[in-house]
């Protein structure tokens, strides 16, 4: 008997192993799609791990119910990866394919309800809601649970489904259907005979002259035909033609219709450009291929608009003409976005992009595409590591130093950067870290010559630097503004005048991040988190950043009755507003999040921002990562303590981090760039390094610091998370996790404690900070303990509703 080990998307520690019926049996491989039982009736697709013939003897063996592909989804490379990561972020493999696999091809079974053929009609004496499911079965025969709740428009729809069972009306069954459909069309084609035989074609001309909408339709066909393939809407649209007339020629014999399936992501052919290198990039690009030599990893440290993309771009057209894939991750969507219509240029069809705002069927025939190796060249965030390359030789990752490569929720936890350099250990490929700014951790291997290290000092065309001034966040006026300096606004004065374009950056969303009562000092909260409510003007309603609940803005304070409830602090919102009242005539607008929402809004913002229909553009962090705008004169950081007093020990990295490249948006093509950061505390050594550029003595400090305390890249930590609905429990848990953990020799625990936000959709969360000597052999050994740790706990007695995640390199 042959045994199948099969991934499932779920959070199971292991693989569950199914049998192989004998029609299967040499026709299964792993990466295939099967159909398997889980319980009584649900069904899933899941992956073939690998194929034995050792039967467990734990549990009873259930069959493969069915094969849903002809061959592999999943390449074995895949599933090496698959299963490192699953192991260095101490997660389950279960949440890695929920993770790495698009939703189409995930899948798991509904409940369908079928109508009872006994019946001739619904029955009379049903309640209403019944009677709306009997009317629309008996009609359909069979619908969804999704679908019933559609029809009833999510009203009471469980109880109307128990009357229809326990009446005998219907019946329930589960299935499992593909959701991956491919997109069609339907196209015209002329009869076989009428294309053989001219004079037959001739005496249909003759006879349509007496049905001339007929005969206009058919002229129509034949002048479009000769330019390409004939589909009915363009047909009938350049004929003015109708439906049945179509109809009419086809139910006669003269005409065909065939439905074609199409490429979702077909693009129109552009002519690929040619480029070089200046004399700089050049040097690089040859010191990056030498080093590379030695090292698989390298580490390119070049100065924001010294034209790091180009050598990218360079890099990538040798992996192609190797015949060989690249990967270009980056951290941004917005920042995919820009680069995105840059590299077309360069690599035509031959790019494909891979990010979350594809359609799920979209996301499929990406992925399917990098399988067969038609797209050469890959552009994406962290999600791109998970596709299933061929013949991977080049991986990029531009701003290596940002945190949005982290994957924070949900599991797996990884960090698309160090899961991008193990992935080229398994294809046997190279790597190039990109950065203005690098992580410590990057720069320190650079030192310690684990990586090689490339530097490129130069902006591109031998541009200056943008001239930094620091100003005192106090110098404002109350008459014109409360959140923007005198020096700022005399600044955006002089830049617009001279027709430049302005970016100013505040890194929170929402109008005010809180609404505080001016009598008592009562503060908006959450209801399900212990966070304060940021206040939305568009809306006209209060957010919850953390859960995504609103509620509405208080009138009068619940705590003292006073009606004096003002907003405090400052977001994005708020700023725009303040620029519109400020400057009427200028064009500004807002790029965050709440802006963006929905498929084409944010490129088609960057589009407008880069061909000058936009003069003030006011972001979060959006606007830091990597875009690239010619005409900006002027860039304002409006709160620099809000980036500075962060509890976290890389506070002064991110704020480095963030200055700086946001800094690095100003006189891109002239080098006439300014910069102008607001502060309370002038004196703080952060600041001098932003405003001299000067990422050395940054380095110097800061990882003099970071070893004088014990912390990363000295160290590495783990944090684990203990969540549960009743905060006693939470503690309690926490305390026992502690307790297991102290078993453990050789590392360093933190806590428990509260979280920073102690209470998120209403789970009261601990955390315990797990500091491990950066060893790892000793790394790998302790993981395990670790995870053995987390599952003694969550199986006492008490703890069934318990949660532990673990979070390995949390930051």
């Amino acid at each position: 008997m042959q045994f199948a080990e099969i991934i499932l998307p779920l959070n199971l520690p292991n693989t569950l192993t199914y049998g192989v019926p004998v029609e299967w049996q040499g026709k299964i491989l792993p990466g295939m799609r099967v159909e398997v039982n889980l319980g009584k009736n649900k069904m899933f697709a899941g992956i073939v791990a690998f194929l034995h013939d050792q039967k467990p003897e734990a549990y009873s063996i259930k069959p493969i119910r069915n094969v849903i592909d002809e061959e592999p989804v999943v390449l074995p490379v895949q599933m090496q990866f698959w299963q490192w990561v699953s192991q260095y972020y101490l997660c389950s493999i279960g949440e890695v394919m929920n993770a790495a696999l698009p939703a189409h091809l995930k899948l798991m079974s509904e409940s369908l309800l079928i109508w009872n053929e006994l019946y001739d009609t619904p029955p009379l004496d049903l309640s209403d809601n019944a009677f709306i499911i009997a009317e629309a079965l008996h009609i359909r025969k069979q619908l969804t649970i999704g679908e019933v709740r559609q029809l009833l428009e999510g009203k009471n729809t469980s109880k109307a489904i128990n009357e229809l069972l326990e009446l005998e009306v219907a019946t329930v069954t589960e299935i499992l259907e593909e959701k991956y459909k491919a997109k069609t069309e339907r196209f015209v084609f002329l009869e076989k005979s009428f294309e053989e035989d001219e004079a037959k074609l001739s005496k249909l001309f003759d006879e349509l002259k007496k049905a001339p909408k007929q005969l206009e339709l058919l002229m129509t066909f034949f002048q479009m035909k000769q330019q390409s393939a004939v589909a009915v809407p363009e047909l009938l649209k350049k004929a003015k033609a109708t439906s049945s007339q179509l109809n009419t020629l086809v139910e006669k014999g003269v005409l065909r219709l065939e439905s074609i399936a199409l490429d979702r992501l077909a693009l129109l052919e552009e002519k690929k450009i040619a480029f070089e290198l200046n004399t700089h990039q050049q040097e690089a690009f040859e010191k990056i291929k030498e080093d590379w030599q030695k090292h698989k990893v390298a580490l390119l440290h070049g100065v924001t608009g010294s034209g790091k993309t180009l050598i990218y771009v360079q890099l990538i057209k040798e992996a192609i003409a190797n015949g060989k894939q690249a990967l270009f991750l980056l951290p941004e969507i917005a920042l995919t976005t820009q680069v995105v219509s840059r590299l077309r240029a360069y690599f035509g069809d031959e790019l494909g992009v891979y990010h979350s705002r594809f359609t799920n069927n979209e996301r499929v025939e990406i992925w399917n595409k990098v399988k067969e190796g038609k797209y050469k060249a890959i552009i994406g965030p962290r999600s791109a590591v998970w596709l299933p390359f061929q013949h991977l030789e080049t991986i990029i990752v531009d701003e290596e130093h940002d945190n949005s490569f982290k994957q924070y929720e949900p599991s797996p936890r990884f960090h698309a950067r160090d899961a991008a350099i193990y992935l080229s250990t398994l294809h046997d490929a190279k790597v190039l870290l990109g950065s203005a700014t690098p992580s410590l951790e990057s720069a320190y291997n650079a030192q310690k010559g684990k990586y090689a290290y490339i530097q490129l000092n130069k902006r591109y065309g031998d541009v200056a630097m943008p001239l930094v001034e620091i100003v005192s966040a106090k110098n404002t006026q109350a008459a014109l503004s409360n959140i923007l300096t005198l020096n700022l606004l005399e600044k955006i004065t002089e830049t617009l005048a001279l027709g430049k374009q302005v970016i100013l950056f505040q890194n929170k969303r929402g109008y005010a991040p809180f609404l505080i009562c001016g009598s008592c000092g009562w503060v908006a909260h959450c209801k399900y988190c212990d966070v304060s409510l940021t206040y939305h003007k568009a809306t006209d309603r209060l957010h919850c950043h953390y859960c995504g609940s609103q509620s509405a803005v208080f009138k009068h304070c619940p705590q003292c009755g006073n009606m004096k409830i003002v907003a405090k602090s400052f977001g994005t919102e708020k700023i725009e507003e303040e620029l519109q009242r400020i400057f009427p005539k200028v064009k500004t607008a807002r790029l965050d999040w709440d802006s963006v929402k929905g498929k084409n809004k944010l490129s088609q913002l960057i589009e407008d921002f880069t061909k000058g229909r936009i003069d003030i553009l006011v972001g979060t962090q959006m606007v830091v990562k990597g875009l690239d705008f010619e005409n900006v004169g002027l860039v304002g950081i409006l709160s620099a303590d809000s980036l500075l007093s962060y509890p976290d020990f890389r506070v002064n990295e991110r704020g480095f981090q963030l200055m700086e490249q946001v800094s690095g948006r100003a006189g891109r093509a002239d080098g006439k760039g300014q910069v102008i950061i607001q502060t309370f505390n002038m004196q703080h050594p952060v600041l001098q390094w932003v405003k001299d550029h000067d990422f050395r003595s940054f380095y110097h400090i800061e990882s003099g610091s970071r070893q004088q305390f014990g912390y990363p890249p000295f160290s590495r930590m783990i944090k684990l998370t203990i969540k549960h609905r009743e905060i006693k429990k939470a503690e309690q848990g926490a305390q026992q996790l502690a307790e297991e953990l102290k078993k453990i020799k050789n590392i360093h625990i933190q806590g428990p404690a509260e979280a920073l936000v102690s209470r998120v959709r209403n789970y009261y969360i601990q955390e315990i900070w797990l500091k491990l000597p950066n060893d790892p052999a000793f790394l790998q050994h302790t993981k395990g303990m670790i995870a053995i740790a987390m599952n003694a706990t969550m199986q006492k007695r008490g703890n069934s509703a318990l949660q532990i995640a673990a979070d390995v390199d949390p930051y």
